[in-house]
């Protein structure tokens, strides 16, 4: 499997590089941003290691330049702690964060555990009355309708109908979704949802329902 390290820390890219490739993987390290989102773009890649604090472009706009045009499994690698920074990435389109000082250990887990999720979403189509959701090319449709959505935005759409009919909780979708804890008084579930409305329809009756003091639900009208 092929990866792609961004990191500008020259002691901390080859332990993770040796690591990587004592553990089967083809490791690619490029040291700043613009590097970055080149390869990104020119190469594919199974995995994608990225850090936030890069030379010439920061980790969190190479990460929204990938999330416009691929789908490749991304960790960020951050020296910052904070919820605030964490959630950014994870709202960013980031599949999973690592705090820096970390073991190779650590980080190898997370990569076979972001791997795995990946690979359990390639699944059948999903049809839910007019709704039709295609995993492996990304394609939604709606009332005839072909549906424009972001990374983020189709894992929560998909989390949401493979339990149609089943109420949520804000906590379930953000762990499911962004496979992390969720953040006390965060709103990144609310906003993703808002920006499905208004992709799908922005008028009642909605497809997706919330459940006052619970959590969402998706329930198209012809499903009972």
């Amino acid at each position: 499997m092929r990866v792609l390290l961004v990191e500008d820390d020259v002691y901390l890219a080859e332990m993770i590089k040796e690591g990587l490739r004592h553990s089967g993987y083809s490791v690619i390290w490029v040291k700043d941003g613009f590097s970055a989102m080149r390869s990104a773009m020119e190469e594919d890649y199974d995995l994608i290691l990225l850090d936030i604090m890069l030379p010439k472009f920061d980790g969190i706009k190479v990460l929204k330049r990938i999330r416009e045009v691929k789908d490749v499994p991304i960790i960020m690698i951050t020296a910052k702690s904070q919820l605030e920074d964490k959630i950014e990435g994870l709202f960013a389109g980031a599949d999973d964060y690592i705090t820096k000082p970390f073991s190779f250990k650590e980080l190898l887990a997370r990569i076979n555990a972001v791997l795995r999720r990946c690979k359990r979403e390639e699944k059948e189509v999903i049809k839910i009355g007019e709704l039709i959701i295609n995993p492996k090319s990304y394609e939604v449709y709606y009332k005839g309708r072909s549906i424009r959505l972001t990374n983020r935005e189709f894992k929560l759409l998909k989390v949401l109908a493979e339990h149609a009919g089943e109420v949520l909780s804000r906590e379930k979708l953000f762990a499911k979704v962004w496979g992390s804890t969720y953040g006390e008084n965060s709103n990144v579930v609310d906003v993703y949802i808002k920006n499905l409305r208004k992709k799908l329809e922005d008028k009642p009756p909605r497809l997706i329902h919330t459940v006052r003091g619970m959590g969402y639900m998706l329930k198209p009208q012809d499903v009972s």
